[in-house]
């Protein structure tokens, strides 16, 4: 190995050649193991670290995708709940069912054809009587609406939907689960997948004893929910049975069958977990990434609840690709180190041999070897501790809003009521003592004077309160009615400015009105109620965000005979000549991050321009404020 350094045999006693260069190939070994294991520890564990770190946004993309879907089903539940609703508390439906006396079913079927143009998911409503047999029934397929005759009518009586029906109270709605629909005993093909919404109509409630079921079908709805999408959720309910598959074939079968029957997505008892709803929202089975939300379909009870669990997962090979990607990414540098410490160490040994002098400059080397290792330790260490978690997200209640502005408003007039009160009864009590003692002619004369003030006092306050009451009675009568009615539209809009006075107080925003002493028109005064009151949100919410007070201007004016126009000004921020195009759009909003969902202004255009058959437009400079013009009928004319 090259000529060796001639040493003194003191030297050579005191000096000899270390055994780790005594063998060199054993030394290497001996040395290089530890530092493999080392580097390929520390690797697995950064690649794992790095890996899942991948894996996170392909589950936050899946869990979006998810929420997205579960907030357009919820969406649906909330429209299905109030639309039975709606139809309950029709007053027509009410007057024809009455207690007590036979019901006019030709009515009921008339407004039962007429209520099925309300949304395009309808596909059944009925009424059955507290023996569950159908009394009036109407299909919908398209276009065609059919009322079915008496003989065709069918006995439901052991259907789950009318005995938990027949169970609810108030205004308690019962939602299905999600099945095929059967007519006669027969699954209808193709599958209709149907929900059915139910409320009971009960003697306590002047009604016949009985059920209102509208059956909606979510084909449509669902399938939208996979639009562009390549990879197709799945949802299976509660019991196990599959909703919706990408093979249509396994749709409203159990997942046992799915399991023999296909090539599996999931293990049994992974599916038994989900069903069970353990701790398993995100994880990896099979090579995939796979994510699943639960949703609860209505507010059922614990006994008759539906649930239905919504399943994403990733493409066969996505996880190939990453774990190659990061693999890459991580174990070429390791090995590139594991070379790199290898030929270090033979060179140390091997030089070692020939030239022992370079012995400590070695062992400085192996210990900045070591201490880069450490470094390395720590630094993992630290990318540990820098780990985010993901960030979550999660709509609409104005009525709420106006009950606590109610309450906090009429605290003043019945307190001022109640002093009043208080002091006539302190006069009464000074008056009986004066009868005791002697009465005077001055005394009954003050206790008359002071009687009239107080009680003209206590009336004003009265007043005041009973005005606040009448303002939010009408507003909730109006916004509970889906009948056109003849109402004075300046009257809704005192309203409407009255019930919101507590908000604008406490934020120093003025509203002033200006039109005519009484404006008579015939329209939907709940529609245009919701319509000022989203309006005057949004300017507060928007117009004068950032603010400290200012001012909305309503006037109202009938330039013909047809038409009011209506002008909603505020002095706030204005908006931006790009998002002024853009205003209408659903979604449209510069605040989502405050709660806002841009659904407020395109609202307002679709129930002005649909309902109302009026028109709205807008003008506006950034720093100048913002007008809103409003074009509405005077005589509504309904669709026939």
């Amino acid at each position: 190995m090259g000529t060796k350094t001639p040493v003194t045999a003191s030297e050579t006693k005191g000096f000899d050649l270390p055994l780790i260069f005594r063998n060199v190939w054993q030394s290497l070994v001996i040395l290089y193991l530890p530092i493999f294991f080392v580097i390929s520890f520390l690797s697995y564990h950064i690649y794992l670290q790095i890996l899942e770190s991948n894996y996170q946004p392909y589950f936050e993309a899946q869990q979006n995708r998810l929420d997205n879907a579960m907030n357009t089903f919820s969406r649906e539940l909330g429209h299905i709940q109030q639309l039975i609703r709606l139809l309950r508390y029709n007053q027509q439906f009410e007057q024809s069912l009455p207690f007590g006396q036979p019901p006019d079913f030709s009515s009921i079927e008339k407004m039962f054809t007429d209520f099925s143009n309300v949304s395009s998911y309808i596909s059944q409503v009925r009424w059955l009587d507290k023996h569950g047999m159908e009394k009036v029934r109407v299909n919908i397929n398209g276009d065609d609406i059919i009322v079915v005759e008496q003989k065709q009518l069918q006995d439901k009586s052991k259907r789950d939907y009318f005995q938990a029906g027949m169970k609810l109270r108030g205004d308690d709605v019962f939602i299905s689960a999600i099945n095929p629909n059967i007519e006669n005993g027969k699954v209808i093909i193709p599958l209709e997948k149907t929900i059915r919404a139910v409320m009971h109509t009960a003697p306590e409630d002047g009604l016949q004893d009985g059920v209102l079921i509208i059956n909606f079908v979510l084909n449509d709805m669902l399938e939208s929910l996979n639009q562009g999408q390549s990879n197709k959720l799945r949802i299976i309910d509660n019991k196990g049975y599959w909703i919706m598959h990408p093979n249509a074939s396994l749709d409203f079968r159990s997942y046992t069958d799915y399991l023999v029957r296909t090539n599996t997505l999931l293990q049994a008892d992974v599916i038994r977990t989900i069903l069970k709803q353990q701790p398993l929202h995100n994880f990896i089975k099979d090579n995939r990434l796979i994510s699943y939300s639960v949703i609860d379909l209505g507010d059922n009870t614990a006994e008759s609840r539906h649930r239905l669990f919504f399943i994403d997962s990733s493409e066969p090979d996505l996880l190939n690709d990453v774990e190659q990607k990061v693999a890459l990414i991580v174990f070429s540098p390791a090995i590139s180190i594991l070379l790199i410490v290898l030929f270090l160490i033979w060179r140390f040994l091997h030089d070692g041999r020939k030239q022992y002098d370079l012995f400590r400059e070695l062992a400085i080397e192996k210990e900045a070897l070591s201490l880069s290792n450490q470094q390395l330790k720590i630094a993992y260490e630290q990318q540990q501790q820098m780990q985010d978690s993901m960030v979550e997200l999660r709509k609409l209640s104005s009525m709420g809003m106006m009950v606590a502005g109610l309450a906090h408003e009429l605290n003043t007039p019945l307190g001022g009521a109640s002093l009043t009160l208080s002091s006539l009864d302190s006069s009464r009590r000074q008056l009986a003592l004066a009868v005791t003692e002697g009465l005077r002619k001055s005394d009954l004369q003050d206790y008359l004077t002071q009687t009239a003030d107080t009680i003209e006092l206590a009336q004003k306050n009265l007043r005041r309160g009973i005005d606040l009451v009448t303002s939010f009675k009408r507003l909730a009568v109006d916004r509970h009615t889906d009948e056109a009615t003849e109402f004075d539209l300046m009257l809704v809009i005192k309203d409407v400015t009255t019930t919101s006075l507590p908000r604008l107080k406490g934020l120093d925003i003025r509203v002033d009105i200006s039109g005519p002493e009484e404006l008579v028109i015939q329209s939907y005064a709940g529609i245009i109620s919701q319509l000022f009151q989203n309006m005057i949100d949004n300017a507060i919410a928007h117009g004068f965000a950032g603010r400290a007070g200012g001012q909305v201007q309503i006037d109202v004016f009938q330039e013909t005979l047809d038409h009011v126009t209506v002008t909603i000004s505020d002095n706030g921020n204005g908006i931006e000549a790009d998002r002024l195009k853009k205003i209408f759009d659903p979604f449209e909003t510069n605040a989502r991050g405050e709660g806002h969902t841009g659904l407020g202004l395109h609202l307002c255009h679709q129930w002005i321009t649909q309902l109302l058959h009026g028109s709205i437009s807008v003008s506006s400079q950034p720093g100048k404020g913002t007008s809103f013009i409003l074009v509405i009928p005077v005589q509504l004319n309904e669709p026939g």
